[in-house]
């Protein structure tokens, strides 16, 4: 059987969607530390990975990585708390029909 070997990526430091779009594009597929875990591969910052970066391993061979939250700091959509809603709901501003 004449396997495909191919090179690893760097993930580390990668949002959780490109890392997941890189890994696609070089023939690897990202899994988390614990395949029944309750870590996601899809949300966070990737910290670590095995195999390392450089490694040649067969197509669609797995990684795993370690992720972190993304943070994100206070940029981002904020919901207003002020006003409030009427106590009605959205059916005291609507007409009557």
């Amino acid at each position: 059987m004449n396997l495909i070997e191919v090179e690893v990526p760097d993930f580390r430091g990668m949002q959780a969607l490109n890392a997941w779009l890189v890994g696609h594009d070089a023939g690897v597929l990202l899994i988390g530390p614990s395949p029944d875990g309750p870590e996601s591969v899809m949300h966070g910052i990737v910290t670590r990975q095995e195999p390392l970066p450089g490694a040649r391993v067969s197509r669609w061979d797995t990684v795993k990585v370690w992720m972190r939250d993304g943070g994100g700091g206070s940029a981002g959509v904020r919901e207003p708390r002020t006003p409030k809603p009427p106590a009605g709901g959205l059916a005291e501003e609507l007409p009557d029909h």
